[in-house]
């Protein structure tokens, strides 16, 4: 259960921080300089990350999940 829990909180917390990155993605700072974090390289790590535990509930529900379980085998 505490597996769940925790990521389950992995997955909201990058989530919102998802969400906050893309809302400062294309804005400027108010002394007018770009800024210093690149915010869509952190929206498409969050996206990674939240991809990667949804993959790792899936295997802790159950599901099977890796090449050799793929229709098209390894290749």
């Amino acid at each position: 259960m505490l597996d769940w829990i925790i990521s389950l909180t992995v997955a909201t917390l990058f989530v919102g921080l998802g969400f906050y990155a893309n809302s400062k993605l294309g804005t400027v700072r108010k002394d007018a300089r770009p800024h210093q974090v690149p915010w869509g390289l952190v929206m498409v790590l969050c996206v990674f990350v939240v991809f990667m535990v949804l993959v790792h509930l899936a295997n802790l529900a159950g599901v099977e999940t890796g090449p050799e379980n793929s229709p098209f085998g390894r290749f």
